[in-house]
């Protein structure tokens, strides 16, 4: 059997169409022999609105007036796929029971895991429903139980071992049908939702990767692969064919936000390459990021932190020589003067401006 695992983030998953792209995709896997599991974070902004109405619990957050436009949105979005009036009605129910149960109560980090999680509850439900109604055998998985967490809220540590017992065995009742289940979310042993941390999706596209020992795990994004800086914020952006694992990790912890910075560690353990492409270009390759050595010497890979001239700028190189030269040409409005070695990561360098 062909594992893979496909983690599809809150962009590619933005409204109906977006959804019906994903089906396209996973459809296409199917027809060639792939069993995947598909991992699908909160639809594009969902968290952010389930994070004001958890800001609002000590005020009356939960009420029904505070929460109706996150749902009427999932139910416009299920309106339009032609889906069955009644497939969101038990999660709204259980997010109202919860979102009304704190209200009131202090807007602490168990009472975030206690709501915020549902973005991905609903976005799962309405993927699973469209493969269902494409013809394909998906089952709805749970990742609050599969995850297995502790009881650290917001940035639950994933206790491994116990997470691909719970894996493997639930994919052996699968047979020949696949599994679509949730990012970012996990439970803790006494059984309380957790959360693995913002952009958590890839960190669990991995751990389930490492538990069923898919061939690779495939991260679908709204660019071509890993540039060499955010193409919103770097004009000489260029996509790199391909990386290793070390300096993927690095490149997360620098701030380059292509990917969760724990991510790195499963594939490394267990030698899985991962994937990034697109989900608008579905049909182009990507990049890859293996345990093996890129055949050419890498670009200088750029990563912000922050926004406007308050951002950190740090750059990956083999050495400092020409960075500076490098960004005056993109930014001579903003000229920087040096290059400082970071402590924590090998070969990366945080740059200085004159004020």
């Amino acid at each position: 059997m062909k594992r893979q695992v496909h983690k599809f983030g809150g962009a590619s998953v933005r409204d109906a169409q977006a959804v019906r792209n994903v089906g396209r995709i996973v459809e296409d896997l199917c027809i060639r022999g792939i069993h995947p599991i598909v991992v699908v974070s909160a639809m594009a902004k969902s968290t952010n609105a389930l994070e004001a109405i958890w800001s609002a619990l000590p005020n009356g957050g939960g009420g029904q007036n505070v929460c109706a436009a996150f749902l009427d949105f999932h139910a416009s979005v299920a309106a339009e796929l032609e889906l069955p009036s009644e497939v969101l009605d038990a999660d709204v129910a259980a997010f109202m029971t919860v979102a009304e149960r704190l209200t009131g109560q202090p807007a602490d980090d168990e009472a975030y895991d206690a709501l915020v999680g549902f973005g991905e509850r609903f976005s799962t439900r309405l993927v699973h429903a469209h493969l269902a109604q494409r013809g394909l055998r998906a089952a709805w998985q749970s990742a609050w139980h599969w995850i297995k967490t502790d009881a650290h809220h917001r940035a639950a540590a994933v206790d491994v071992a116990s997470t691909g017992t719970a894996v493997r065995a639930a994919l052996e009742h699968l047979g020949e049908g696949f599994a679509v289940t949730q990012g970012f979310v996990g439970g803790s042993a006494d059984g309380k939702p957790t959360t693995l941390g913002r952009e958590g999706s890839d960190y669990t596209g991995a751990l389930l990767a490492e538990a069923s020992g898919a061939e690779r795990l495939v991260v679908w994004k709204d660019v071509e692969g890993v540039m060499t800086g955010d193409p919103r914020r770097w004009p000489f952006a260029e996509k790199v064919n391909a990386l290793d694992h070390v300096t993927a990790e690095r490149m997360s912890r620098a701030g380059a936000g292509v990917l969760h910075p724990s991510t790195m560690a499963p594939l490394q353990r267990s030698g899985i390459p991962l994937e990034v492409r697109s989900f608008q270009h579905p049909e182009r390759t990507g990049t890859v990021i293996s345990s093996a050595q890129p055949d050419q010497p890498l670009p200088r890979l750029w990563a912000f932190e922050g926004e406007g001239d308050q951002a950190v700028v740090r750059c990956l190189a083999d050495s400092p020589h020409g960075m500076v030269d490098e960004w005056n040409r993109a930014f001579p409005e903003r000229s920087a003067d040096s290059t400082t070695a970071d402590p924590d990561i090998p070969g990366c360098y945080q740059l200085g401006f004159t004020r």
